[in-house]
């Protein structure tokens, strides 16, 4: 029974202060971070895909327009941001607060998991670290990837405390498991992942306990039911964007998930695993118990491996993966090298390594607001070169799947009526290029995005001048080339290369303001 009990370590001693206080702290941190950053930054393509899809005429609106390939994700998400902008209306912060709100419960979660065996403070610390990841910059971007974070620390959460024979109601946290795996899995597709840690924990008690928990296996089948409902739409997604995908699997995406997901806390926490294994190996080394018990390590191991895991279910045929579909990973790193910080510094520290943290916090997101208020003012000089590069009534066509929804939410209204947005999929395959952003306009064309999105034969007709925003080189340009047009490029004073953003790239690097000329007859 030892085990289902492991002692504490070492820590400075604590209070109900430290329950309430720590907590408190870290939620008006939360908030100001980000509430301010989710303001600041500018909507990107993808999360104009969330929006636009989620304000379809409710779940039949939404599935449908998934269904025509606009995203492929499954619904849970745009139905979030669906209850949230028709609540809040369609500002940037009612737009991202399903991933705010995801967010909060990934830090919620955590919390708790922590706080049930080491001391606060450690909790704090490990909520600290999870928020100096690339991983917590999803809270402030309406896509999935902030809920896949929120409901696989979730269903790590009911299930460890399902086992805890201290606690009360197993039946209720197993339901809580079935819930969040659930709706991790209606998120996004990589959520079936997050079924992995608790499989693997739940295996590891069996063989160690000798205990056998079939409701658990019932719960874990009930929570995979939705893939019943999604196989139509998986198969569809994966035929249409596999091809040509932008994230297909390569091996460097299993590096790019730690070194860019995790990102800089990676390295003290792998520099203090190598000084807890060269105590261990001391002669005269205390043994000290574990923090948790075998089945929750069987557990945070297999978090920790999420990237290779989310590489090997790429290669078996789901065919796209991105580090971002890993993002459950930070929750691996971060468990375990806290507790391994709760085990091997001493607890005098601890104080400072707090206060540390939030100075990471701070600089960084001071940085990465930095970043969005350059990209901002970029963005905003870029729509007014394109305003008075343009005539009334002259075409805009967009040959950058990046540039459109941004230049249409943000641009006047008169030019709104002016942009259009050709695709040539062969063409466009012929440049080497992907066509993701392609696909996801290409499958809501009839009626989600609010664009006329068509073949260049529909929408390029007759031979008026016309703006391009599409790279020189790029297959639309080659496109008007061919139609008869000269193209040279307007000047500009846009600072392009500011448009990157943190992780939210409002134009491809090669992309610019482009006017075609009908050429003189001869």
């Amino acid at each position: 029974m030892s085990q289902l009990h492991p002692p504490q370590p070492d820590a400075p001693p604590t209070d109900s202060t430290g329950r309430h206080v720590l907590p408190a702290f870290l939620a008006i941190l939360f908030l100001c971070i980000v509430l301010s950053q989710a303001y600041v930054k500018l909507l990107w393509g993808d999360e104009f895909v969330t929006f636009w899809i989620g304000q379809q005429h409710g779940t039949t609106g939404i599935w449908r327009a998934l269904a025509s390939g606009a995203d492929p994700n499954p619904p849970l998400m745009h139905l979030f941001n669906a209850w949230s902008t028709s609540l809040f209306g369609s500002t940037s912060i009612a737009i991202r607060l399903p991933s705010i709100l995801g967010m909060v419960l990934a830090l919620s979660c955590l919390w708790l998991y922590l706080s049930r065996r080491l001391a606060p403070i450690y909790a704090a610390t490990a909520c600290l670290a999870l928020m100096t990841t690339r991983g917590f910059d999803y809270a402030y971007d309406a896509r999935s990837y902030s809920l896949l974070l929120g409901f696989a620390m979730a269903a790590l959460l009911c299930w460890s405390r399902s086992l805890d024979p201290r606690g009360q109601r197993p039946l209720l946290w197993l339901l809580g498991m079935t819930a969040a795996l659930s709706a991790g899995l209606s998120s996004n597709y990589y959520g079936t992942l997050a079924f992995l840690p608790v499989a693997a924990g739940e295996v590891c008690f069996s063989l160690v306990t000798g205990r056998k928990r079939p409701l658990t296996w019932l719960a874990i089948t009930i929570a995979a039911s939705p893939l019943l409902f999604y196989r139509e739409l998986i198969r569809l997604n994966v035929a249409e964007f596999g091809p040509h995908a932008w994230n297909k699997p390569q091996l460097s995406m299993i590096s790019d998930s730690y070194l860019v997901i995790v990102e800089g806390i990676l390295w003290p926490i792998l520099g203090l695993s190598v000084y807890a294994l060269w105590r261990r190996r001391q002669p005269a080394a205390p043994a000290l118990p574990p923090v948790f018990p075998t089945w929750d390590r069987a557990a945070i191991g297999v978090l920790i491996a999420y990237p290779v895991l989310a590489f090997l279910i790429a290669l078996g045929g789901a065919g796209m993966v991105s580090p971002r579909c890993a993002i459950p990973v930070c929750l691996g790193v971060i468990i375990g090298g806290t507790a391994v910080f709760a085990r091997y510094v001493p607890g005098r520290a601890i104080a400072f390594v707090l206060a540390f943290l939030c100075v990471w916090v701070l600089a960084r997101e001071a940085a990465c607001g930095y970043v969005l208020i350059h990209q901002r003012h970029a963005f905003i000089r870029f729509i007014g070169q394109v305003e008075r590069a343009t005539a009334p009534g002259e075409p805009v066509a967009v040959g950058d799947s990046l540039v459109l929804m941004p230049l249409y939410w943000y641009g006047a209204p008169w030019l709104r009526q002016q942009i259009v947005f050709p695709v040539d999929f062969d063409a466009i395959h012929r440049s080497g290029a992907d066509d993701s952003g392609e696909q996801n306009l290409w499958g809501g064309r009839h009626g989600v995005f609010p664009v006329p999105i068509a073949t260049p034969s529909e929408l390029l007709q007759g031979t008026q001048e016309r703006i391009l925003i599409a790279p020189p080189k790029g297959w639309l340009a080659a496109n008007m080339a061919d139609r008869g047009y000269d193209l040279h490029e307007a000047p500009s004073n846009v600072p392009w290369d500011r448009l990157g953003g943190v992780f939210t790239p409002l134009a491809h690097e090669e992309t610019r303001i482009l006017i075609a000329t009908p050429k003189s007859p001869q």
